[in-house]
């Protein structure tokens, strides 16, 4: 005799209704602990590729860097600071673990490309508070209609690596200045410069920047300053173009209403407000 047992629903509909009902809960059911099973969510990745790398001589040039998420410890130290620039710099310090394999220090750190040392604060911010930024909302300057904007840091910001020699000449009226691009002990004294102005600022960063003028060795700081206003910003431009990194400046969306491309620059303070 078989074991198996036919329904037949001519014959006995009640029954063979009440299994497919019986059937169709069950399945419910089953999708009910299927929806609630929890999703796995994945730790952000806290590795950095550098976008100018760091050179050292004994390993030659590290190209990687870890970072970790800021925790309330952090906060409570950052919110103490209320220059934007060192609270930038307690981040970047606090927040960076390891350069290639060697724990991050401050001299490190100081040693790094500008461009590059933005790079790990966009990271840490990534890391910290996740990739969404949302802008707006404001007026789209084409259409005029009301828009916010939600920026993928991941997407929407575009990373420069470096192209070419760390130092270059650029060609001016008083002839051939050699510069090499900004680090981060530059970027420290900019931000230890109180109430300086922008030119103060550019004096600065030119310094410490320029290495000789029509091959002689710019040994005198005066000379920076004596520069003429053109040389001096030829300089600054030719610095911005080659500087690696994210380019946070050159953020754009589409505005949802009439498609054009909306400007969304961003600074690396409006990473850390949230």
């Amino acid at each position: 005799m078989s074991n198996n047992t036919v329904i037949n629903a001519g014959t006995n509909p009640d029954l063979a209704n009440k299994l497919a009902a019986n059937a169709m809960a069950l399945g419910d059911q089953e999708a009910m602990v299927r929806a609630e099973e929890p999703k796995i969510t994945l730790p952000p990745d806290t590795s950095v590729e550098l976008a100018g790398g760091l050179y050292n001589p004994f390993e030659g040039l590290i190209t990687t860097a870890e970072v970790r998420e800021l925790t309330g410890v952090d906060e409570e130290a950052i919110s103490k600071i209320n220059d934007t620039g060192k609270a930038l710099l307690n981040i970047l310090e606090r927040a960076t673990v390891k350069i290639g394999e060697e724990k991050a220090t401050k001299e490190l750190l100081d040693a790094m490309f500008a461009g590059d040392r933005e790079l790990l604060l966009l990271a840490i911010r990534k890391v910290t508070f996740g990739t969404e930024v949302t802008v707006g909302p404001g007026k789209c300057p084409t259409c005029d209609d009301d828009q916010t904007f939600v920026i993928d840091l991941d997407k929407d910001v575009k990373i420069k690596k470096l192209d070419g020699d760390r130092e270059f000449a650029v060609k001016c009226k008083i002839g051939t200045v050699v510069v090499t691009l900004p680090k981060g002990g530059t970027q420290r004294a900019i931000v230890d410069s109180v109430n300086k102005t922008t030119a103060e600022l550019d004096t600065i960063l030119l310094k410490n920047a320029i290495l000789s003028i029509n091959g002689e060795d710019v040994i005198n700081p005066e000379v920076v300053r004596n520069l003429g206003m053109k040389d001096r910003r030829t300089i600054l431009e030719e610095i911005t173009n080659r500087n690696p990194g994210p380019q946070l400046s050159q953020i754009k969306k589409e505005c949802t209403s009439c498609g054009s491309e909306v400007p969304l620059p961003l600074t690396l303070a409006d990473l850390f407000r949230e």
